[in-house]
Parts: C-alpha cells; structure tokens; sequence
C-alpha cells in the first residue's frame, strides 16, 4: 500500500517535473520596470500609419483619372481623423524640460544628473525622469538603479470634476494616482511636480485649471 511519501512522488511525475523537486510551476519574483514611452500616443500613430500603409496598397485599383481625387480625399481625412486623435490624447499641449541633479528616491542617498520633462495634455500630464547613462550606482555601486521613468497621471475621471480636496475615495482621479504614487515609492522629482497639481486653494489651482481648459478643448475638437 502506497504511503503519503510515495503519492507525492507519484503527484510529481507530470508535466512540471523536470528539474524541480515540487509539483508545480516555477515561481518568480515580481519584476518592476519603468514605463518609458506613451503607448497611447505612439499607438495612435500607429493607427494611422497603418490605415495610410493599406490606401497605399489599394490605390492601383482605381482608375487612373480617379487616383488623384481619391488620394486627397483620403489623406486629407486621414490627417484630420490624426490631428483630432493625437491633440484630444497626445500631451504636447504644453511642454517643459530641463537637465539638473536632484534627489532621487527614499531610501537612497545622494543625488543624480537627470534630465526632467512635463509635458501636458487636455486629460493628463506626462513626467519624464532620465538620467544617461540610465543605470545609476547608489551605495558605493552596492545597489543600481535603472533611472529612465515616463509616468502619467490624469484627470479625466468619469464628469471631469475635481472631487474632494485631500487623498480619500472622494477625492479627483489626480489625487488618488498621486497617493498611488507615493505608495509605491516613485521618485521624487515626479513626486514633487505632481504635487504642484493635488493642490487647489490659496491662489494655486493648476489641476482645476488644467481640467477645466482640457474640459472644454476636447468638447471643441469632437464637435
């Protein structure tokens, strides 16, 4: 009669027994990187691109006294539909950057030559932190840091309303990922710019303000 033991070994015959002593799949730790590109912007463009790319392919089977007309109606619709995509959902709107040494994060000390952008859309803003090279020894070179961020936080939450002042689960979408943020430990330049946009009184309103005018653009540019 099989024992305990040798069911479990008999359990361990299958498809994850290969060079493991368990019977099931290998565990890995969590892995964290930096988002680095908007892959809402680039992936509009993407769109588009291909949406030009298979015109291109079509165009020989018009008639040849139609090709002209056809391919400036095309392409002129095509740019509209992108200029209306990429101005509603890109951030480029309002663009600011500069080369500095700051702070990096909690729990490390010294500071980094980084290169800190903000550019700024109807629905959110974008914060770039990077340095160059992208890995940064902290701790006499015991810890490396890859240091190349791209972090968006919006305020396009469901009415486009501000919420309640503060961090709580009434407060705008902006305040909750800023909380998120700090949470999570990002660093501080973002940490510090973004706070520039959680505050709304005392004659500082930015993310009221930047809300309000995103508000209202993107009405215009859909009708």
């Amino acid at each position: 009669m099989a024992n305990e033991g040798d069911f479990w070994i008999y359990r361990a015959k299958g498809l994850y027994d290969g060079w493991r002593h368990v019977p099931f799949s290998t565990q890995y730790p969590e892995l964290k990187t930096a988002v680095t590109k908007d892959v809402l912007e680039w992936g509009l463009v993407y769109v588009v691109l291909i949406l030009v790319v298979s015109f291109v392919f079509v165009l020989p089977g018009f008639r040849k006294s139609e090709r002209i007309t056809t391919s400036i109606r095309i392409f002129v619709g095509l740019f509209v539909v992108a200029t209306i995509l990429l101005s509603n959902f890109g951030q480029e709107w309002e663009v600011s950057r500069l080369t500095t040494k700051t702070p990096y994060r909690a729990g490390l000390k010294g500071e980094i030559k980084a290169s800190i952008a903000v550019k700024i859309g109807l629905r959110s803003v974008n914060i770039t932190l990077k340095t160059d090279p992208t890995v940064v020894k902290f701790e006499h070179g015991r810890v490396n840091e890859t240091v190349d961020y791209n972090e968006r936080l919006s305020w396009d939450n469901e009415g486009w309303t501000v919420g309640r002042s503060g961090f709580g689960p009434n407060a705008g979408r902006f305040n909750q990922e800023f909380r998120e943020h700090q949470r999570k430990g990002s660093p501080y330049p973002i940490l510090w710019i973004a706070e520039y946009f959680t505050f709304d009184g005392e004659g500082i309103r930015w993310g009221r303000h930047y809300l309000q005018a995103g508000y209202f653009t993107h009405v215009m540019l859909w009708y």
